[in-house]
C-alpha cells in the first residue's frame, strides 16, 4: 500500500507542521537473494538524504520549536522481512518532493478545509498534489492558547479511489490512536491544573493588563512528549502507524473490483432468459429506442423508478417485454437485479424490482412504489398513437440524483455511438456501486449520523442519498 502517514500540529509561532510521518518501502526484485536486510527501500534514496537512518546528528533550523521539532531527527525503523518490507518514521519523509507534498497538505488540513461531522474527517487533493484524507482532533494543553493544541492525522496516496475505499479502516484505526493521545494529554493537563490553574492565573494577568508568557521552554510550545507526559510517545505512534500500514497492506489491495457488486459490465450473460436480445441490441440502444418513445419527463420518471428501488412492472408481448426489461435492469448492479420476465400472476417488491407480464395480466393501479409500462400494438389506422405509456404517481424530487443526470445527457447525446455510450454507462456504474459500498460499509461499523464529509468527498449529496440506499440493499448486512 503506496500511503504516507503524518502527524501534524499547529504550532502558535510557525503555523501548520508535520512532526511524525512514517512510510512504506518494498524490496520488489526477485533476483536478489531473500535474505534479512537492515533496509528494504532504495539505497541511493538513503545515501543521499542527509536525513538518513543513520544515528547522525545536524543542528535544527532556528525558526523552529519544541512544539514542531520536538521529534528532532531521531528515525525509526521497522522492518517485516517476510515480505521484504520497510518502515521508517522520521519528522520529514526521506524523499524531498513527498516532504514538499505532505508540508502542503498540512497546511490545508489544519487551516483551510472544512472537517464535516463530529469525527473531524475530510478528504482533499487533486491528480497533481495527491489526495489526503484528513483527520483532525484536539489535545488538552494547560499551556496553549485555549488550553487546546490542534493536530490531525493525515493519510496521502496518489490513487483517490483506493484511499477512499479504505476510509472506513483508516477512520475506526486513526479513532484509537487519536483516543489514547487524548487520554494521555487529558491526565497531564489535570495534573498541571491542580498545580497551577490556567484560568485563574489568564485571568488575574488579563486583569492587571500584563501578558500571560508560558511557564516552560521560555515561553517556546511544548512538544508532544511534555504535552502528553509520554516519553515514548513518538516510539507509540510509530508502532501504531506501522501496523496500519502492514496490515491495510495485507487485507486491502489495488486491484479492479470483482465482487458481487461491481460486477455490472457483463450483459447477463448468465442468464438464459437475455441471451438472444443481448445477441441483436445492446441495453443503451433499446434505451435510446425508448427515449423516443416516451417524453423527457415520462422517460426521467422511468429512470429515477429504477436507479431508487421502485418497483418496475412492464406489460406487454413476449419480444418487447424482455427487451424493455434487459435495458432496464441494466440501470443497477448485478446485485440488486430480481427480475420474473414472465409471470401469469402480479409479485410484489419482496420478490422482484422488474417484472413482466403479459397484458391480459392484472396488476394493481400505479402509485409511488410501483412503475408500470403498457407496450401497446401499433395501430396504423390511428395517428399520433402512443405505444408505450408509462404510469407512475411518484413525484420527482427538486434535485435529480447525479448518476440520472449524468445517463439522461449520455443517451440525449447524438455525437456518443452506442459502444462508447456502453462504455460510459459501465464505467459511471462502477463508480456509484463503489460509493454506495463505501457509505454502507462505514454504517456497518456504526457511522451513521456523521457521514456528510465522507459522501460530499465522494462526489455526491444528499440527493443522491436515495439511490445509494437502494443500491446498498445488494450489499451484505453487515459488511463490518
Amino acid at each position: 500500500m503506496n500511503a504516507v502517514i503524518a502527524m501534524c500540529t499547529f504550532c502558535e509561532m510557525h503555523g501548520p507542521k508535520v512532526i511524525f510521518s512514517t512510510q512504506t518501502y518494498r524490496k520488489f526484485d526477485e533476483k536478489e537473494p531473500k535474505k534479512k536486510q537492515h533496509f528494504y527501500g532504495p539505497q541511493e534514496l538513503i545515501n543521499s538524504n542527509s536525513n538518513n537512518i543513520n544515528n547522525k546528528t545536524t543542528i535544527l533550523p532556528t525558526n523552529n520549536c519544541d512544539g514542531c521539532e520536538n521529534f528532532g531527527n531521531i528515525k525509526y525503523l521497522s522492518n517485516e522481512h517476510e515480505s521484504r518490507t520497510s518502515f521508517i518514521s522520521s519528522r520529514q519523509p526521506l524523499a524531498e518532493d513527498i516532504a514538499n507534498l505532505l508540508s502542503h497538505a498540512c497546511i490545508r488540513s489544519l487551516s483551510c478545509e472544512l472537517h464535516l461531522g463530529k469525527n473531524g474527517v475530510c478528504y482533499f487533493g487533486d491528480e497533481n498534489r495527491g489526495h489526503v484524507l484528513s483527520h483532525f482532533f484536539t489535545l488538552k494543553d494547560a499551556q496553549a492558547r485555549g488550553i487546546r493544541r490542534s493536530c490531525s492525522f493525515i493519510v496521502f496516496m496518489k490513487d483517490k479511489q483506493f484511499l477512499l475505499n479504505m476510509w472506513p479502516f483508516f477512520v475506526d484505526n486513526l479513532n484509537q490512536i487519536i483516543q489514547e493521545l487524548q487520554e494521555f494529554a487529558e491526565r497531564k493537563y489535570n495534573a498541571d491544573e491542580a498545580i497551577n490553574p490556567q484560568r485563574s492565573a489568564r485571568l488575574s494577568t488579563a486583569n492587571d493588563g500584563r501578558i500571560c508568557s508560558r511557564e516552560t521552554g521560555g515561553g517556546m510550545p511544548r512538544g508532544l512528549s511534555e504535552i502528553t507526559n509520554e516519553k515514548h510517545v513518538f516510539v507509540r505512534i510509530h508502532m501504531w502507524l506501522v501496523w496500519i500500514l502492514s496490515t491495510g497492506a495485507k487485507h486491502f489491495t489495488e486491484s479492479y473490483p470483482k465482487n458481487e457488486l461491481l460486477m455490472i459490465h457483463q450483459d447477463f450473460i448468465d442468464s438464459p432468459e437475455f441471451i438472444n436480445i443481448s445477441k441483436i441490441k445492446t441495453s443503451v440502444t433499446i434505451l435510446r429506442e425508448l427515449s423516443c418513445k416516451l417524453t423527457i419527463e415520462k422517460f426521467r420518471k422511468m429512470l429515477y423508478a429504477c436507479l431508487t428501488g421502485t418497483q418496475m412492472v412492464v406489460r406487454g408481448t413476449d419480444d418487447k417485454k424482455i427487451e424493455i426489461l434487459y435495458a432496464l435492469s441494466s440501470l443497477v448492479p448485478r446485485s440488486c437485479r430480481r427480475i420474473i420476465i414472465n409471470s401469469p400472476e402480479f409479485r410484489n417488491i419482496n420478490e422482484c424490482n422488474f417484472l413482466g407480464v403479459d397484458t391480459s395480466v392484472a396488476v394493481p393501479v400505479s402509485c409511488q412504489d410501483i412503475c408500470r409500462l403498457d407496450i401497446i400494438p401499433e395501430q396504423n389506422d390511428k395517428k399520433n398513437f402512443k405505444t408505450h405509456v408509462l404510469k407512475w404517481t411518484g413525484q420527482l424530487p427538486s434535485k435529480l440524483p447525479t448518476l440520472l443526470v449524468k445517463l439522461e445527457k449520455y443517451i440525449f447525446n447524438n455525437k456518443l455511438d452506442d459502444s462508447v455510450l456502453k462504455a460510459q454507462f459501465i464505467a459511471l456504474q462502477e463508480e456509484w456501486a463503489n460509493i454506495a459500498k463505501i457509505v454502507h460499509s462505514m454504517r456497518g461499523r456504526g457511522h451513521r449520523g456523521d457521514l456528510g464529509g465522507l459522501i460530499i468527498s465522494l462526489g455526491a449529496g444528499k440527493h443522491d442519498l436515495k439511490l445509494l440506499d437502494s443500491w446498498s440493499l445488494g450489499l451484505p448486512s453487515n459488511p463490518a
